[in-house]
């Protein structure tokens, strides 16, 4: 059976690059007041999330090795992810940037996943998201469902960002 295009760009597993809808970069930059660095983007999704500074892969350092500063937004490769949602604890918990937001794919039976949601608070997205395609068009439906991360002190202003799209689960 042949999938029509729009699935086949959904069940792909030949690209990483899914870029956030701004509707979520805008609750992002709410729950931390602006966005400082985003270490895992391109050109294309910086049309909107308009981040101070952004690492792409086209970098001699992944944004994994470069320095983490700031309020931190992020959306890892899914190729990674758990080494992407290390980082972003580790830099919060020694005090390398001062807030995070992170968006992932959710992911429950995978021990990353299941720590994250018991280390810092999250939002359990009620609705898949829609992702954009590199023109600036809304994609299909994702396949898997969204969490939403916060690495942060101030646990109020992200639930008031996000806590409408989906169930915040405390650590």
């Amino acid at each position: 059976m042949a999938m029509n295009q729009a699935m086949q760009v959904l069940t792909s597993q030949g690209t990483v690059e899914w870029y956030t809808p701004p509707h979520v970069i805008e609750r992002a930059r709410q729950a931390l007041g602006g966005i400082d660095l985003d270490p895992a983007s391109n050109d294309v999704a910086q049309r909107w999330i308009r981040a101070g500074t952004y690492y792409t892969a086209d970098d001699l350092m992944s944004g994994l090795a470069r320095p983490w500063f700031g309020r931190v937004w992020l959306n890892p490769p899914f190729d990674d992810t758990p080494t992407w949602v290390r980082r972003m604890c580790h830099a919060y918990a020694v005090g390398e940037i001062s807030a995070g937001v992170l968006l992932v794919n959710s992911a429950p039976g995978y021990a990353w996943w299941e720590e994250l949601w018991r280390l810092v608070p999250v939002v359990l997205l009620r609705e898949r998201l829609r992702f954009i395609r590199e023109d600036g068009t809304p994609g299909g439906q994702a396949k898997k469902g969204q969490t939403v991360a916060y690495c942060g002190a101030d646990v109020a202003r992200f639930a008031e960002a996000f806590g409408d799209l989906g169930r915040l689960v405390l650590p």
